[in-house]
């Protein structure tokens, strides 16, 4: 600091009083913030609730890329979703699910909730909450994710 500072230093809040000596993490900034230089881009990183282990095949959002679910937890390939060709998982991750509500589908009615990306909030498709008839049982709780909203991950050849 030069003499003028120190000497003017007690007539100013002790951040502005320290000058480049104080961190701009040590106190509250004054102002706002000056605006990036236009060469540096500044990205808000991927951060999912849940990361799939790398060293099995899984399924991720074709939108976002967050992990949906592993291989192994798939059921079934032989599902009709609303916009074509769908998966049965017996679980997922980083998915949202709305409200259920009865709807006649394919296979009879059912009780479905519809399910979403909790990254990009795509619809990807419906979880099972209820079938009414016996032959769907094995359905309740299972999720169908269409597979124009979902991409293979890690370890496909």
């Amino acid at each position: 600091m030069c003499v003028v500072q120190v000497l003017t230093a007690h007539l100013l809040p002790p951040w502005q009083a320290l000058g480049s000596l104080c961190s701009p993490w040590a106190a509250p900034r004054v102002g706002p913030l000056p605006p990036a230089p236009a060469m540096v881009r500044i990205s808000k990183p991927k951060t999912f609730q849940a990361y799939l282990d790398d060293c099995h095949r899984r399924y991720s959002c074709a939108h976002c890329r967050a992990h949906l679910a592993n291989h192994d937890d798939l059921i079934s390939k032989s599902f009709q979703g609303s916009q074509g060709r769908a998966y049965l998982f017996n679980s997922v991750v980083n998915v949202g699910c709305g409200p259920a509500e009865e709807r006649v589908l394919l296979t009879g009615l059912h009780a479905v909730a519809d399910i979403h990306c909790e990254n990009c909030k795509t619809t990807l498709g419906w979880k099972y909450e209820q079938a009414f008839e016996s032959s769907q049982k094995y359905k309740e709780g299972k999720y169908i994710i269409e597979l124009n909203h979902m991409i293979k991950d890690n370890g496909w050849d």
